[in-house]
């Protein structure tokens, strides 16, 4: 399963996620603003044109603690077992 999502989130709001089947993994790419992505108690700012990967069997989130609107791709992909 694969699925592509565009997100818009406004300073302050956040998201948060209970863990994915162990062969899911997100790749996440930041347009505008900076995202403050989560995994379990590690946290990691994405800038405006960077990309991260992770894989998302733990709980994990999306932040946008900036002043200005987030704007992000997010492709899911859940791999066969």
């Amino acid at each position: 399963m694969i699925e592509l999502w565009r997100w818009e989130m406004q300073p302050g709001e956040a998201f948060t996620s209970p863990g994915h089947p162990a062969t899911t993994f997100e790749l996440l790419h930041v347009e505008a603003g900076a995202l403050t992505l989560t995994l379990g108690e590690t946290c990691r700012t994405v800038a405006a044109g960077e990309s991260a990967v992770a894989r998302t069997e733990i709980e994990h989130g999306y932040r946008n603690e900036g002043t200005a609107p987030l704007v992000f791709t997010m492709t899911v992909a859940e791999l066969p077992s």
